[in-house]
């Protein structure tokens, strides 16, 4: 089968303190310190065949995520800039959506030809930290495209507890082919609602939520925010592209902020309270914190999401004055966050098919990544 692998130079950094378990397993906990000179490759390997508890899924659609490029992007020293789990060499991919086509022996949850999507992080379910329901910081995790073979390939193995059916979309979306290209977005819109919901408190429905940041996943969440009740939905990105396609997904307070003051601006828009909700979505932390700390609502939750590459000067002060906030934000398991949107979807108030702007076919999945990494678009898709 055709797959897309990365590839890069196991070379830990001098400075970077190399664990016993990073090196026995080759699983890089931070691969920005380890993994260098990146390439990726579409190349024939064979097909998977389920373990006992995993259900094999002929991918249907793959979208492209902003992890998945920063495997590729590199510093001037040839590191990648992804800085958290990796090991390679490994087919990414970890947006998806397809057909189920074999159950292993023990698998009970799928038959063959549902529809079905798959959340990331596989948990083992009995270490300290799932025990007390943080399955997603198991000690003894794997990630579908991060460490273990993800989805931009024919088939995937998945494990099947991590699979949810999608055929409920069908009545909101007619075609299979409309199902699983809108289930494919189903990852990225779980990353934001997680944020709102199970990690954050106290958001409430006519909240004035802000996004910095109006890539494919702050496209998502704003969607999500406005399915969720929000009093408005206001952002901010300078790439012209991205913002006229929020434009188009009816999100009318869409601004360029070198153009425009996003702190004037927030408070024009607010009456001068600020936004009770700040979603960091940019990455480009320098520039976002000093904004969000200027446009705080009395008791805001400020919601960090994007996997920003340094650490901005934090004016706790302002925290403090105002009762407000920060959450850090990473993932979506656990918390029912998968069927809810899906359920969301299938009652017509979530659609994000929208949001995809360009599409490629397997064959040409690394130009997808290279697509991707120019920044311009809503949310990249491979077709299989």
């Amino acid at each position: 089968m055709q797959s897309l692998v990365a590839d890069a130079q196991w070379d830990p950094r001098s400075e970077y303190n190399v664990s016993d378990a990073e090196r026995d397993s080759r699983k890089a906990m931070n691969a920005s310190q380890v993994w260098r000179n990146p390439e990726l490759r579409v190349t024939d390997r064979d097909r998977p065949t389920p373990d006992d508890d995993e259900v094999l899924v002929r991918v249907r659609y793959a979208g492209v995520c902003g992890s998945d490029v920063s495997m590729l992007e590199t510093d001037e020293d040839g590191y990648v800039h992804y800085s958290a789990y990796l090991r390679l060499p490994n087919v990414i991919g970890h947006e998806f959506a397809g057909e189920v086509v074999e159950t292993g022996d023990d698998a009970q949850l799928f038959d063959e030809g549902d529809l079905v999507t798959a959340e990331v992080t596989d948990y083992c379910g009995r270490c300290n930290m799932c025990r007390q329901g943080f399955m997603g910081h198991c000690e003894n995790f794997e990630q579908l495209g991060f460490t273990i073979p993800g989805a931009f390939a024919e088939y995937v193995a998945v494990p099947e507890k991590l699979c949810w059916d999608v055929s409920s979309l069908r009545d909101a979306y007619g075609s299979d082919d409309e199902v699983l290209r809108a289930a494919a977005t189903i990852e990225p819109s779980t990353i934001t609602y997680h944020g709102l919901f199970a990690r954050a408190e106290g958001i409430l429905p006519g909240d004035y939520h802000v996004y910095h940041g109006a890539g494919p996943i702050g496209l998502t969440g704003m969607n999500v925010s406005r399915a969720a009740g929000a009093g408005d939905v206001i952002a901010f990105e300078p790439s012209d592209d991205r913002r006229e396609v929020a434009r188009e997904l009816g999100f009318d307070h869409v601004y360029n902020p070198i153009d425009r003051d996003p702190v004037a601006t927030i408070l024009s828009l607010t009456d001068g309270e600020g936004a009770d909700v700040h979603v960091e979505t940019a990455g480009a932390v320098s520039q976002t914190y000093p904004v969000i700390e200027d446009a705080l609502a009395e008791g805001a939750n400020v919601v960090h999401i994007s996997n920003a590459g340094s650490d901005p000067g934090i004016a706790l002060r302002k925290y403090q004055g105002n009762g407000a906030q920060l959450y850090g934000s990473e993932g979506h398991t656990g918390h029912q966050v998968y069927p809810r949107v899906i359920r969301l979807m299938a009652a017509g108030q979530l659609d994000t098919r929208p949001i995809i702007t360009s599409t490629f076919e397997l064959s040409n999945a690394d130009d997808a990544i290279r697509r991707a990494a120019e920044r311009v678009d809503g949310k990249v898709l491979i077709e299989i």
